[in-house]
């Protein structure tokens, strides 16, 4: 799905709910025995409410950094979901690791925190890093742990 996304320079989706490996037996490759790996869906208790179709919430993020690559750089973030939000926020970012992606990372962060994980998620970013990271880069990212 995002393959063709990116061929037509549509927005890529991400779900951090899902796994970004292709088979769940994948994931937990130590604990299955793949040969009794089973094609029917496994059914589970869900919470009322999460099956229901929620409106996608949008979400516009920037990371800046005031002196990006020198050693007194230091990096925020901005996340805003709609005039007067509550959810809308400026972030400083602590550390000694500052760059303009990482301020772009934590904005991503922060915003799927403020979300519940049902609800489908648009971000619009600037940061090809990011979303590359989030969307191609992930499974590399989840085997390193």
């Amino acid at each position: 799905m995002n393959t063709l996304a990116r061929s037509q320079n549509k927005a890529v989706t991400f779900d951090p709910s899902i796994t970004s490996k292709t088979d769940l037996t994948e994931c937990f490759r130590i604990f299955v025995d793949q040969s009794k790996e089973s094609k029917y869906p496994a059914t589970r208790c869900v919470t009322p409410g999460t099956n229901l179709r929620h409106q996608k919430i949008e979400v516009y993020m920037d990371g800046a950094c005031i002196n990006n690559g020198k050693q007194n750089a230091h990096c925020g973030s901005g996340i805003w979901f709609a005039q007067d939000d509550p959810r809308n926020r400026a972030i400083r970012i602590p550390g000694i690791k500052q760059s303009n992606q990482i301020g772009e990372i934590a904005a991503i962060i922060a915003a799927v925190q403020e979300i519940p994980p049902f609800c489908p998620l648009e971000i619009i970013s600037d940061s090809k890093y990011a979303i590359d990271g989030l969307t191609t880069h992930l499974p590399e990212w989840e085997d390193r742990g």
